[in-house]
């Protein structure tokens, strides 16, 4: 069963972050900076923010009922689902605002604080307390914000010529209610 954490967290959270305004961020920052700078930075707060998620999921499972953890986790994926469909889109300019010497130092800051407590990192954790492995869900949901971010530093802008934020929030947003409605019965 430890590939079904670890698929769950690798499909959900690269369809939830692509798109995202963490992405619009590496995207606006790797035009700037060379995209192995940005790509190192991002990918570096993506850990240290996904291995804190997964150590509160891993107590949260220790502490609650199997049965609390169901539907609170579905709940959370649906909630998190029709905030992303409502929700408008994120202002690029963040990523803009970033001026300095170190652009990987700027880069981890700046990731570091959009991420803490959003959608991807509370997935985690919520997936970490639906599962009982904690190391393949941390390993599944890395992967997918690494290459979400390695996928944004090459491409730059032309991924925006591709597929439009707008659309890429309801593609993930989609997934979240979708993700939720399967974790009930699941």
């Amino acid at each position: 069963m430890w590939w079904k954490a670890f698929l769950a967290a690798l499909g959900l959270l690269f369809v939830a972050e692509l798109g995202d305004k963490t992405q619009l961020v590496i995207l606006t920052l790797a035009g700037r900076h060379r995209w192995q700078v940005i790509f190192a930075g991002a990918a570096a707060a993506f850990a240290l923010l996904n291995a804190l998620a997964v150590t509160v999921g891993t107590a949260l499972y220790e502490i609650l009922p199997e049965k609390v953890l169901k539907y609170g986790v579905a709940a959370l994926f649906i909630l998190f689902g029709l905030l992303t469909l409502l929700g408008r889109d994120e202002d690029e300019a963040e990523g803009e605002r970033i001026r300095s010497r170190n652009p990987f130092l700027s880069t981890f800051l700046l990731i570091s604080l959009m991420e803490l407590g959003d959608k991807t990192q509370l997935s985690l954790l919520a997936l970490t307390a639906k599962y009982s492995y904690p190391f393949f869900v941390f390993l599944g949901g890395t992967l997918a914000l690494c290459l979400t971010s390695l996928i944004g530093a090459l491409a730059g802008t032309g991924i925006s010529r591709l597929i439009s934020p707008p659309w890429m929030r309801r593609i993930s947003g989609m997934a979240f209610i979708a993700f939720g409605a399967v974790s009930l019965f699941w």
